[in-house]
């Protein structure tokens, strides 16, 4: 039972995959394989259901674990967008900021007299400088967010991939489990139908008829001399 058990588990590691249009003969194919009948032979009616109804609950089982685990990964990449359309908010905001920086900066520079130059870059110096410590202030905050954003969705995701996985280890090994029971019952009824066809039947010793010709015949009485007829 344990190696069935063992089998199971690797057949359910393989068919875990999700499937994209695969030749389910090969899939069979494999599972016979595991079970020993790689050779070209059937296998009795009994067996041969007990392995269809296994590897027909197989299929069913990877297909659900694939649809769960895609569903995980679904859910990540929504949460992922969710995230960056948060954090793109923040990065416009720097951005805008940086920009009326730049333009602050670009007309000192247009000013050709020196004079005009040096009041320009003295007025705007304190403005100037907000925007470049905000603006450096919400980058870092928002560089972290992202990071931080990055692992909550990796671990969630690889939490929801591992409860998928675990159920269907669970039931692969259920699985594997009532094919075994399957199999156990069709040894019992064997074993059962050999030792009722063991079993001697009694036969019954025919009565013989009495022969009459052993029947005893009387004997005929004797008679005395005296009492004998005379002849004439």
């Amino acid at each position: 039972k344990q190696f069935l058990i063992k089998i199971s588990m690797i057949y359910f590691q393989a068919s875990a995959v999700p499937h994209f249009g695969s030749d389910v003969g090969i899939e069979k194919l494999l599972f016979r394989m595991a079970l020993g009948e790689a050779e070209p032979r059937s296998l009795n009616p009994a067996m041969d259901t007990c392995a269809n109804s296994y590897f027909n609950a197989s299929q069913k089982n990877a297909e659900k674990l694939a649809n769960t685990t895609n569903a995980c990964e679904d859910s990540a990449n929504r949460t992922i967008v969710n995230y960056n359309q948060q954090s793109n908010s923040s990065v416009t905001q720097i951005r805008t900021q940086l920009l009326n920086l730049q333009q602050n900066l670009q007309r000192c520079l247009n000013n050709t007299d020196s004079a005009l130059f040096l009041n320009c870059t003295t007025a705007t110096f304190d403005t100037n400088l907000n925007l470049l410590d905000t603006s450096n202030a919400q980058a870092y905050q928002t560089q972290t967010q992202f990071a931080s954003n990055a692992t909550q969705v990796a671990a969630t995701k690889k939490n929801c991939i591992s409860a998928a996985i675990s159920e269907g280890k669970v039931q692969s090994i259920q699985l594997a489990n009532e094919y075994d029971a399957c199999l156990d019952k069709i040894q019992y009824q064997r074993e059962t139908q050999q030792v009722k066809e063991k079993v001697p039947v009694k036969q019954e010793i025919p009565v013989k008829p009495q022969v009459p010709g052993n029947q005893v015949v009387p004997a005929k009485p004797e008679q005395n001399f005296e009492d004998m007829p005379l002849g004439n």
